[in-house]
Order: structure tokens, then C-alpha cells, then sequence
């Protein structure tokens, strides 16, 4: 069972996650990322249109994540470099639209998971592993009291992994920090 939740309606410990089909609330969750721009700051921005579930199993360890993201969705808040990394130079989503994860494993990391998985993206499947928290489950009154789960994670990806971009570009780093923040609900 799924311990050290937290939560606004479900507090205790030993309370266990209900097992089920949860769909990821874009209207709640994040997904974004950080690069460093000319080895001096860390450019941030987001992606709009992702959607995914959760299948929760009797375990932390029988469940599964999977995720699709909207590539050109990309927003970092200038829209002139959002073009220039929408196209064929960065990103190229005219021909990689979608970029997928799923997971392989879930496992327990002191307070918090490790998932292990895979994005897929620009013909390349790279493994990945997300720190993973887990915040708790309640009730989300803005979506008719739909019982919620909360999470975060992050990873760090090579962005020539996947084909983007020169090695050994001093513009750009080549490592891109994902951090996501994700509200889940449970299918009836």
C-alpha cells in the first residue's frame, strides 16, 4: 500500500490509495521544464496540452503511469523563441506532434518512488526515472467531489537523447530538468 499519504480529507498513514483508473486533471496539473540558456540562467517553460492516467493496483508496485504531451504546447513565455524551438532546429513538432512516457517500474525511495520508464519521442525511446512524491488523496469539490490524488516529480533528460540540437552547444545545456505537478481523479 501506498504509505506516508498526506492529504486535506485522508491523513492517516496507513490509509490505502484506491485501486482504479485515475485521469490526469490538466486544469490542476503541470508540466514543465528547465534549461540553462549560455551556461548562465536557467530558461523555464511549459507545456499546455498533456493528458494521462494512473492504474493503481493492489501495490504501489502493480500500478502504472502513462502520459502523452502536446509538443507544440510549448510555452515559455516569448513567443519568438517558442516558434524557434517548435521547429525543425529543436523540437521539429510539424513531424513529432507527441511526446509519450509509460512506466516500466514503481518503486519505493525512501519517502518518496521511484518510477522508471520511457519517453518516446522523435523516433527515440529513452529510459527515464521520475522522483516521485506522492501528496495524499481527497475530495475536489471543483470537479464534483471527485476523489483526487496529488503528486510531483522530476527528471533530468539529455536533450541529444532524442536528436535535439548539436553536442557541445554553449547556447544551450544539454540536460533539461522536467519537474511535473499533477492532480489525478478517479474514474467512476
Amino acid at each position: 500500500m501506498f504509505n506516508n499519504l498526506k492529504g486535506t480529507r485522508m491523513t492517516t498513514a496507513t490509509t490505502a490509495l484506491p485501486t482504479g483508473t485515475w485521469v490526469i486533471d490538466p486544469a490542476h496539473s503541470e508540466v514543465t521544464f528547465k534549461v540553462r540558456h549560455l551556461g548562465l540562467a536557467r530558461v523555464r517553460g511549459e507545456f499546455t496540452s498533456f493528458r494521462g492516467q494512473i492504474v493503481t493496483g493492489e501495490s504501489v508496485t502493480d500500478s502504472t503511469v502513462t502520459a502523452e504531451i502536446d509538443v507544440a504546447s510549448l510555452d515559455t513565455g516569448n513567443e519568438n523563441r517558442d516558434q524557434h524551438v517548435r521547429s525543425a532546429d529543436f523540437f521539429d513538432a510539424d513531424n513529432h506532434p507527441t511526446m509519450g512516457f509509460r512506466s516500466v517500474s514503481i518503486t519505493p525511495d525512501g519517502d518518496a518512488y521511484r518510477i522508471d520508464g520511457e519517453i518516446s519521442w522523435r523516433g527515440y525511446t529513452v529510459p527515464v526515472s521520475l522522483h516521485t512524491e506522492f501528496h495524499g488523496v481527497g475530495q475536489n469539490p471543483a470537479n464534483n467531489d471527485a476523489t483526487t490524488l496529488g503528486a510531483s516529480a522530476e527528471a533530468t533528460i539529455n536533450r541529444l537523447d532524442f536528436g535535439v540540437g548539436e553536442p557541445g552547444n554553449a547556447i544551450l545545456s544539454e540536460q533539461v530538468k522536467i519537474i511535473l505537478e499533477i492532480e489525478a481523479a478517479l474514474q467512476s
